[in-house]
C-alpha cells in the first residue's frame, strides 16, 4: 500500500556488503562476464597461454589460468579493492586507454557474488601466493607452490544473490555464450594459445602461432575459410584488416560478423551499418556476410568508458569511421579472390580415402547450399544467353524440349474440375535469371518464382511434421557429417530436441562435428541439410519454448532452403510443380508473396497493341 506520510526517509550510507553487491551487479551479469573480465586481465598481463575451464555453464565452476606476469603477494589484497588497478593512474589516462581492463572493478565484483581463490607467482619470486575470498570477505592469504602466472578459480556464482541466479539461462546457453566469446578472443589474439574446457571436455585449443587465418581454420570450417577475402586498408589515422566473405558465403543472421577495435571486442551500430552498406548490392535481402574485422585507431579518438561491460564504444567522428570501413571492404570485394569460385561452388565434399572419417559423407553446411549449375542446353534456356528466347517462343517452343509430367487418370479427372489449379498441367518453357520458371498452358503464360514456390513446399512439409500428420523418417545409408562450432556444440541438447521433433536423428561425433543419421521422409537430402543449417544458425536458447517458436523457426529455415539462383533441370522443375500441387496453399509463400504470376494471351496481345 502507498505510504501517504509526509515524512521523508533519511538518507544513509548503505552497508558495505550491500553496496558491493549492487556494484557487482553492474559488472557481473552472468558467468560470461566473469570469464570476459578474467581473460582480458590475462591478455593485459602479456600471457602467451590461457586456459579457461567451466562446469555447468560457469555457474558452478570457472577456472582461468595464464602464464602472464603474475601479481606479487603484497599486492594481492589490494587487487581485490574496488577501483584498484595497474592500468591507469590519472584522468589523462582515460583519454588514451590501450589496455582491455582499466576500471579496477572486476575482481572486487566477482568476489562479492561468489567464492574466489587466486594463486599467482611473478618471475622474481621463489614461491607463489594464494588469496581466498567468499562473498567479498577475505578468508586467507598464504604462500603456495605455483607456476609463473595466475590461476583464478570462481565457484558458486550468485550463491548470495538468488534473485540474480534465477535469471540465468540453461547451462547450455551460458556455455555457448562463453565459447562464442573465447572464439572471438582467439581470433583477435592469434599469437596467444587459448584452450577451452567445458565439463571436462576440451572444446578447442588454438595454435597461438600468430596467424589469423590459421585461427579461423581451427575455429570455423574449411569451407568458410576458403570463401574469405583478405581485407587490408590504411590511411594516416586508421588501419583496417582481417577477412570478409565474398558473395558465395552468407548467413541468415549477423552472428558471423566480429568486430575488434584496438584489440577489444565491441558491438557497434556504426560498424553494422558500414557492413550493410558495403554489401548492399552484393547479397540477397535477408542475407548477411561473414566478417572478422579489426580496426586500429588512435585511442584518443574513441571513448571506451561508456558501459561497465566495455563492449560499447563511442567514435568521436562516426561518419569518418563508417566511410573508412566501407571503402576498405569495397576495395577487398573488388579483388580477384572475391570473384565467385565456380570450383568451390561445384565442389562435392565427399570423403576422400585420406579423410579422418571414411565411413560418412562430409558436408559443410555452415554457409549456403552448393549451387548445381549442371545444365543440359538441349532442354534448358537461360535468358541473357545468345539464343533468341522470343523467336523460340514464337515457334511454339519446338526447340526447347522440356517434357510435361505424365498425368494419371485420377489426376486427369481432378484437372477437369474447376476447384483447383494444378501446376502439373503446365508446360515448362524456360528459366529466366535462374529464378523464374516460364511455363504455358493453352491460353496463358506463367512466371513461377522458384524461390517462393520451394519455400511454400518446405514450410508445409515441416509443418506436417510438427503437427504429427507425417511421422515417417528415412535412415541415411551414408550418414552426413556436419562441421559445427564450439558454441553450437554447447547448445547441442537444445538443437537435438528441435531436430528430433521434426524427424531427424543427430549425434555429436568428435569435438566439432555432428552426424545426421535420419531425416524426415518428406525431405530430400539437400533440403534436410539446409534445414539443419538454418537451425544451427537460429536462436534456440530456451528448450522449453520450442513449441512456441516452431512457426518462426520453420519460416526462417524455409528461407534458407529455397532454390533461388539455381539453374533447374527439367526433372527438378517437374518435381517442383508436383510438390506444389500437394500443398494446401500453393499460391503464396509463408510470408505472403505470390508463387507465380499469370498473363493471358489476350493481355499479352494488348501489351503489344495487337488488340
Amino acid at each position: 500500500m502507498k505510504n501517504n506520510s509526509h515524512s521523508l526517509n533519511r538518507i544513509k550510507a548503505l552497508p558495505k556488503e550491500l553496496s558491493a553487491k549492487i556494484a557487482a551487479g553492474e559488472v557481473v551479469e552472468r558467468p560470461l562476464s566473469i570469464v570476459k573480465e578474467l581473460v582480458e586481465n590475462s591478455v593485459d598481463a602479456y600471457s602467451t597461454f590461457i586456459t579457461v575451464e567451466i562446469k555447468k555453464g560457469g555457474k558452478e565452476y570457472i577456472r582461468v589460468t595464464d602464464n602472464g606476469r603474475g601479481i606479487p603477494k603484497d599486492q594481492l589484497e589490494l587487487a581485490f579493492e574496488r577501483h584498484a588497478t595497474s592500468k591507469i593512474a590519472s584522468e589523462d589516462d582515460l583519454e588514451n586507454i590501450v589496455s582491455l581492463g582499466f576500471r579496477g572493478e572486476a575482481l572486487a565484483s566477482i568476489a562479492a557474488v561468489s567464492e574466489v581463490e587466486l594463486i599467482s607467482k611473478t618471475s622474481d619470486s621463489k614461491l607463489g601466493a594464494k588469496i581466498v575470498y567468499e562473498a567479498g570477505v577475505l578468508k586467507s592469504i598464504s604462500d603456495s607452490a605455483a607456476e609463473e602466472g595466475t590461476t583464478i578459480i570462481v565457484k558458486d556464482v550468485f550463491f548470495n544473490l538468488p534473485a540474480r541466479k534465477k535469471f540465468l539461462k540453461s547451462d547450455n546457453t551460458e556455455s555457448s555464450l562463453i565459447a562464442d566469446f573465447l572464439q572471438k578472443m582467439a581470433l583477435a589474439y592469434p599469437d596467444i594459445k587459448i584452450r577451452f574446457i567445458n565439463n571436462g571436455s576440451i572444446l578447442f585449443s588454438t595454435l597461438g602461432k600468430g596467424s589469423l587465418y590459421d585461427a579461423i581454420l581451427t575455429l570455423q570450417s574449411p569451407q568458410t575459410a576458403r570463401s574469405l577475402v583478405s581485407v587490408e586498408y590504411n590511411n594516416n589515422d586508421m588501419h583496417l584488416y582481417g577477412y570478409c566473405s565474398g558473395a558465395e558465403l552468407s548467413k541468415t543472421n549477423k552472428r558471423g560478423q566480429v568486430f575488434f577495435v584496438n584489440g577489444r571486442y565491441i558491438k557497434s551500430k556504426i560498424l553494422d551499418s558500414a557492413i550493410e552498406e558495403a554489401y548492399h548490392d552484393k547479397l540477397f535481402d535477408g542475407r548477411h556476410p561473414v566478417c572478422y574485422l579489426f580496426l586500429e585507431i588512435d585511442p584518443s579518438s574513441i571513448d571506451v568508458n561508456v558501459h561497465p561491460s566495455k563492449t560499447e564504444i563511442k567514435f568521436f567522428d562516426e561518419s569518418l569511421v563508417k566511410d573508412f570501413v566501407i571503402l576498405g571492404i569495397r576495395q577487398a570485394l573488388l579483388s580477384e579472390k572475391a570473384a565467385p569460385n565456380l570450383a568451390n561452388l561445384k565442389k562435392k565434399d565427399n570423403f576422400s580415402p585420406e579423410d579422418r572419417y571414411q565411413d560418412v559423407q562430409k558436408v559443410d553446411i555452415s554457409g549456403e547450399k552448393e549451387l548445381n549449375n549442371k545444365v543440359n542446353n538441349n532442354i534448358f534456356l537461360s535468358l541473357g544467353e545468345e539464343e533468341d528466347f522470343f523467336s523460340n517462343l514464337r515457334e511454339e517452343q519446338q526447340s526447347i524440349d522440356i517434357p510435361t509430367i505424365k498425368v494419371s487418370e485420377d489426376l486427369k479427372k481432378d484437372l477437369a474440375k474447376p476447384r483447383r489449379f494444378y501446376f502439373s498441367g503446365l508446360k515448362a518453357v524456360a528459366q529466366a535469371f535462374s529464378t523464374y520458371i516460364i511455363a504455358t498452358d493453352e491460353k496463358n503464360l506463367y512466371l513461377v518464382d522458384q524461390h517462393a514456390a520451394h519455400e511454400r513446399i518446405m514450410y508445409e512439409k515441416l509443418l506436417a511434421r510438427f503437427n504429427g500428420t507425417d511421422n515417417s523418417s528415412q535412415i541415411l545409408i551414408a550418414p552426413v557429417l556436419v562441421h559445427v562450432t564450439s558454441a553450437q556444440v554447447s547448445m547441442f541438447d537444445s538443437y537435438e530436441k528441435l531436430l528430433k521433433s521434426i524427424g531427424f536423428a543427430v549425434e555429436l561425433f568428435g569435438l566439432n562435428d555432428l552426424i545426421i543419421k535420419e531425416i524426415p521422409a518428406s525431405l530430400s537430402l539437400d533440403e534436410a541439410q539446409l534445414f539443419v543449417n538454418s537451425v544451427l544458425e537460429s536462436d534456440v536458447d530456451n528448450p522449453e519454448s520450442l513449441q512456441e517458436k516452431r512457426d518462426s523457426i520453420i519460416t526462417a529455415s524455409c528461407k534458407a532452403a529455397v532454390k533461388a539462383g539455381d539453374k533447374l533441370s527439367a526433372e527438378e522443375i517437374i518435381k517442383l510443380f508436383e510438390d506444389l500441387d500437394k500443398c494446401e496453399n500453393p499460391f503464396s509463400c509463408p510470408h505472403g508473396r505470390p508463387t507465380f504470376l499469370r498473363f493471358s494471351e489476350s493481355e499479352i496481345e494488348r501489351f503489344f497493341k495487337r488488340k
